[in-house]
């Protein structure tokens, strides 16, 4: 920043002195968590505890519940899955989309348009659709997940390259044990949040990598886990923490004397000579203090702050929250996903099962009873081996009476009979089951026979009631993602003439230029295209079927409207119907339907060709036969436009001719008048031969019009 005085790099240099002293941030940061955290601690637990529930085996039967049970057999009949499932699939085929819009100052719909791309385009190259399905798991099953924006370098293994790209979506995991933001914030997507701590867990030998292995010291966070792993990896925790600093700064607003066009930079973001250069073309300057928001960004460890990260781009703190119930209690935020309400049910239902189990183990069937001795050794081997070598029949000595010496008994003295089971153990096997499959219900799944398309739809309408609150909520999230974006773009994209990646919404590529000078078509006016710096973008988020679910409806309906139009003579309406229908599948030997179905759009003229069909039909133009008839007729228009011109000139030659004559003829009757009166006066011309053929030269340029229809409908 040359050329700048004393004052201006006093602006500069105290950007962020606020708690510039490492010692006092780290200090602030842990009594801010110290006071963030104990509220959450029992939630946060029983969200790590929901999320074992479902997705690591014997975790059912984890903590209280299992420990009242001991060595018995333990069972798992995981049916509050089949809920989950359902509201992922829901969510997978109904993906939230961002749209960004011209909002006010020098916003435009051509910038909004290239912002949008540029985000699929990033969205894609990051892969970043992976992050927010594991926040929108993370909430599903506990309540709470995340994820967050962030820069990185466009070419990594280029040296010459410091473009950067903003990854709109990176993953983190455990969520709900390693994000917490400031307790004060009350806002959904936490865009009042102030601060912001994000826990990673690192091996001891990637931590001593970067940071020194003197730096050992973890960050606790002092969470219940209600539960004991035998094998978990050694690990150790590193808090980023993200603090706002609302700080005054100088502000230099340029007017250029010539065009009246004005910019605007803060002292932070001006160059050396940039003052000098722009006071050089004309510009004049003038200054005044205006308040900027800033997000300053720490990495720390327990006992210090091991890397000072600076200022981030963009003005928000880059981290996304996604939820899955959430609302106020005591003031304390609590969130709770699919799970927390379905433990129990699930618990009691495993209980009974593993009960009928273990009673159904320790006595299958009905055992007889016999004496000792109508069991001698070489018949007990029999019986003994009964259910496996499956004897025909089996024997046993008779018993003796000792006093009649007679049989006292041939078969068994008695039998012992399976147990029962209990009345109260069957009724809450009947509640625990009709419960969760209550719960879990999604006949629209299942295709019924004599059932109306419409009556589906509706039926599948009230099922997917129960992922909507899940799925707006996903929806709430991705706008946020979609403003802490659109914040950080003119950090990341600002070099002008830099070409840029972009990605339509139907996935074709394409690329724009950043900064880049367009003079309007229509108003003839020079416009500056691209400058994220200028102008305000509204983020529209919604939720969109994915696209072969699109395609599938939109195949039913086009095939239904073309027999309807076929029904009622429209043919042609009826032929576009089914085309749209052939564009639209999907499937083996697609791909040659939709080709065909666009070409024959084409040629109705009912689609614009792109680049390429365009080049195309030049080329084939041009590489095109002359048709006979065609240059026969074209040899008679050229004869017919040089009789034409003939008769044209034999016109004006008659025309002159006339003139000549009507002077002529008003010569002589003034000189009769003047010798004989009127009686000599010649015979005057009536110009009907004149007429004559100038309408013959009027049929000759019709007929040459006719000649040249055929040719241009051809």
């Amino acid at each position: 920043m040359g050329d700048i005085d004393t004052d201006e790099q006093s602006d500069a240099n105290t950007m962020g002195a606020k708690g510039n002293d490492l010692t006092s941030v780290h200090s602030r940061a842990i009594q801010r968590f110290n006071d963030v955290v104990p509220p959450q601690l029992l939630m946060r637990a029983q969200s790590l505890a929901a999320r074992r529930f479902v997705s690591i085996p014997g975790a059912q039967w984890e903590g209280w519940f299992g420990e009242q049970w001991g060595e018995t057999i333990k069972l798992e009949m995981p049916l509050i899955k089949r809920g989950l499932q359902k509201i992922e699939r829901d969510y997978r085929s109904n993906r939230v989309m961002v749209d960004f819009r011209a909002a006010s100052g020098e916003a435009s719909a051509v910038t909004a348009r290239t912002i949008g791309g540029i985000y699929r385009a990033d969205n894609y190259h990051f892969k970043s659709q992976q992050a927010r399905d594991n926040a929108f798991s993370e909430a599903l099953r506990g309540g709470f997940g995340a994820y967050r924006l962030v820069n990185a370098w466009a070419d990594p293994y280029d040296p010459d390259n410091d473009q950067q790209r903003i990854n709109p979506a990176s993953t983190i995991v455990d969520a709900d044990q390693s994000v917490f933001f400031d307790g004060n914030a009350k806002l959904y997507d936490k865009s009042d949040a102030m601060f912001a701590w994000v826990l990673t867990a690192m091996t001891p030998q990637a931590y001593h990598a970067k940071f020194g292995a003197d730096k050992n010291t973890t960050w606790d966070n002092d969470l219940i886990r209600p539960f004991y792993d035998w094998y978990q990896p050694d690990i150790i925790r590193v808090a980023e923490y993200y603090e706002v600093e609302e700080i005054d700064e100088k502000l230099y607003i340029f007017t250029q004397a010539m065009s009246g066009d004005e910019e605007r930079w803060y002292a932070s973001q001006l160059q050396p000579g940039d003052m000098a250069e722009k006071k050089a073309l004309g510009w004049t300057v003038r200054t005044r203090t205006w308040k900027r928001r800033r997000v300053h960004k720490y990495t720390m460890s327990g006992n210090e702050v091991l890397q000072d990260n600076g200022y981030i781009a963009g003005t928000c703190i880059p981290i996304v929250p996604v939820y899955g119930n959430r609302e106020f209690v005591d003031n304390i935020e609590r969130v709770t996903g699919y799970v927390q309400d379905r433990m129990d049910m699930q618990r009691n239902y495993n209980a009974r099962v593993s009960k009928l189990a273990e009673t159904d183990a320790l006595a299958p069937r009905e055992v007889p009873i016999f004496a000792a001795q109508q069991m001698p050794k070489h018949i007990a081997d029999i019986w003994a081996n009964q259910n496996i070598e499956r004897h025909p029949y089996a024997i046993v000595e008779p018993l003796i009476d000792p006093v009649t010496g007679g049989f006292a008994a041939i078969g068994p003295i008695g039998n012992i009979t399976p147990p029962q089971l209990p009345p109260v153990t069957a009724a809450l096997l009947q509640i625990a089951r009709s419960d969760l499959e209550e719960d879990n219900q999604d006949g629209a799944d299942e295709v019924k026979a004599n059932t109306s398309a419409e009556a589906m739809e509706l039926a599948a309408t009230r099922i997917d009631a129960k992922s909507e609150i899940y799925i707006d909520n996903m929806r709430q999230s991705v706008q946020r993602e979609g403003e802490i974006y659109q914040s950080q773009l003119a950090d990341i994209y600002y070099e002008p003439g830099r070409e840029v990646d972009t990605l339509d919404e139907d996935d074709e590529d394409g690329t724009a230029t950043l900064s880049e000078g367009i003079v309007d078509k229509n108003t003839k006016v020079f416009e500056i295209h691209n400058d994220f710096s200028k102008g305000k973008y509204k983020v529209i988020s919604d939720v969109a079927e994915a696209t072969n679910t699109v395609r599938d409806k939109t195949v039913r309906a086009m095939l239904k409207a073309a027999e309807v139009a076929g029904t009622v003579g429209a043919g042609e309406a009826a032929n576009v119907c089914f085309t749209i229908a052939l564009m639209n599948m999907d499937g083996e030997g697609g791909d040659i339907a939709q080709k065909f179905a666009r070409r024959q759009l084409l040629q109705m003229g009912l689609v614009e060709p792109n680049e390429e069909e365009i080049a195309q039909m030049e080329e084939a133009k041009a590489n095109q036969k002359p048709d006979p008839a065609a240059q026969l007729a074209e040899a008679q228009v050229v004869a017919l436009q040089a009789q034409a011109g003939k008769d044209a000139a034999m016109a004006g030659k008659y025309e002159a001719d006339t003139g000549q004559s009507k002077a002529a003829t008003v010569l002589k009757l003034a000189q009769a008048t003047e010798l004989g009166g009127p009686v000599s006066a010649p015979e005057v011309p009536s110009g009907l031969d004149n007429a004559e053929r100038l309408l013959d030269m009027q049929h000759t340029i019709a007929r040459i019009e006719d000649l040249r229809k055929p040719k241009e409908a051809a």
